[in-house]
């Protein structure tokens, strides 16, 4: 037998990224991660209450070393210890390791929360900011409301205000109000983002 079918013969654990990554935001150390993943290699082979003499073996540390770090994963609720009842009637132990994954879970969605907040924002400036140039001046307190108002009230997609800008600019037209304007009929339309612009543009086409 050569190393690679040795190594292949040696099976795979599935391990989340998010969990990589993120170990250190839920307080685990380094130890405490290979535990963990230990706990996660035994689970994944129907044995969710190993020998903890095994672990301490394949990690070179005591027993009670490995005691120690479940001890420490159990307080900060990164697992649970449970108790079930077999067929036998037998009370049996086994570790809970989803409470680790359930925190990864709203942490990724913590996330994608950020940089959406973050991309909207950007939106928001670039609408601004697209608003000013096309008038050619800082927009007034009035104007700076209106634009405030397509996106908050009337909620139109930050990409369909700039195109209709476009549109206003295309023709020589410097006003909000004409802006407006184009936003209502695009609404009445159906238009609601690039694409369905697009294809009403295709299907009435200018003369």
């Amino acid at each position: 037998m050569n190393e690679l079918t040795a190594f292949l013969q040696g099976g795979q654990l599935s391990v989340s990224r998010l969990l990589l990554h993120h170990y250190q935001t839920l307080k685990m150390s380094s130890e405490e991660l290979v535990v963990y993943l230990q706990l996660s290699d035994f689970a994944s082979q129907n044995n969710d209450f190993p020998d903890l003499a095994v672990i301490g073996e394949r990690m070179g540390i005591e027993p009670s070393q490995i005691y120690a770090l479940i001890h420490q994963l159990l307080q900060k609720k990164l697992i649970t210890l449970k108790s079930s009842v077999n067929e036998q009637g037998q009370a049996e132990d086994h570790y809970d390791l989803t409470p680790a994954l359930t925190k990864l879970s709203v942490l990724a969605v913590q996330d994608a929360q950020v940089t959406q907040q973050a991309l909207d924002g950007n939106q928001r400036s670039a609408v601004f900011n697209q608003v000013e140039q096309a008038l050619g001046r800082p927009l007034s307190p009035l104007e700076s409301e209106i634009v405030a108002n397509w996106l908050d009230l009337d909620h139109y997609q930050p990409e369909l205000i700039q195109l209709a800008v476009r549109e206003a600019v295309l023709n020589q037209v410097y006003s909000l109000k004409y802006v407006d304007k184009i936003l209502l009929n695009w609404q009445k339309q159906n238009i609601t983002d690039k694409e369905s612009l697009q294809a009403y543009q295709k299907a009435h086409p200018r003369r």
